[in-house]
């Protein structure tokens, strides 16, 4: 009877320890915080993936407004403005001019557009 005890006891302890060895973190990785972008989690700031593989900058808010530059599918742009257009549909403003609500999607944060803009290259 004893020896059936100290088996019991044996085989509990080997268990235990292997369950509890699955609540040990294995990986030495370090979570790092990137502040490379000060604004990238501000509440107040709102970013965007471009979508079209190629898209023209406006100088104003309207299709018909002369094109300034071109940005590039996957691009990673901080919202500076946004309007509703005259002619429907909403615009955002960037740094180098406007682009419609169809060629772009907004985010509320930096590193939420970084995970749409890699799965867009994908």
């Amino acid at each position: 009877m004893k020896k059936r005890e100290v088996c019991f006891y044996l085989l509990s302890l080997v268990a235990l320890s292997w369950l509890m060895s699955g609540c040990v973190k294995k990986s030495s990785e370090e979570i790092r915080f990137d502040n490379s972008e000060p604004l990238a989690l501000a509440p107040d700031v709102t970013w965007a993936v471009v979508l079209d593989p190629y898209a023209g900058y406006r100088k104003t808010a309207s299709w018909n407004s002369e094109v300034t530059s071109y940005c590039l599918k996957g691009e990673i742009l901080q919202v500076l403005g946004e309007t509703e257009a005259k002619d429907g549909g909403n615009w955002y403003e960037f740094k180098n001019g406007w682009l419609p609500e169809l060629s772009v999607t907004v985010y509320s944060n930096r590193f939420r557009a970084e995970t749409a803009a890699r799965r867009l290259k994908k």
